[in-house]
């Protein structure tokens, strides 16, 4: 059975908006060994491309399983497309200016010596 473009266009459409309303997606057919479409996603300057082989299309249509299969795998597109890893904290040793005399200050004022 022929993939019909605009039956996969609002099938990923309820699935896309379910993930996020604001991700953005375009549906090209593909023609080839793997018959399937080629979703692009964009959200806040950040893209992706997800390939969803034909069979797959079919079968979300058909059984609610397979949405949710397609549904997290779409999910996980855009989830992969959005992290940015967080900085580490340092383990650097940060060292003081060197002053005459070493690192230390000398004492100020006071009485010199011990008491």
């Amino acid at each position: 059975m022929p993939l019909i473009l605009e039956d996969a266009r609002t099938l990923l459409r309820t699935l896309i908006r379910s993930i996020d309303r604001k991700a953005e997606f375009t549906v090209s057919v593909q023609e080839g060994d793997p018959p399937g479409v080629a979703v692009t996603l964009a959200l806040r300057k950040n893209r992706t491309t997800v390939f969803i082989p034909a069979d797959q299309m079919e079968a979300a249509a058909q059984d609610s399983m397979r949405r949710s299969q397609l549904r997290i795998t779409l999910k996980r597109a855009i989830d992969r497309m959005m992290f940015t890893s967080t900085p580490i904290a340092s383990t650097k040793l940060v060292r003081g200016a060197v002053v005459e005399g070493g690192f230390f200050r000398a004492q100020q004022g006071g009485r010199s010596g011990r008491r």
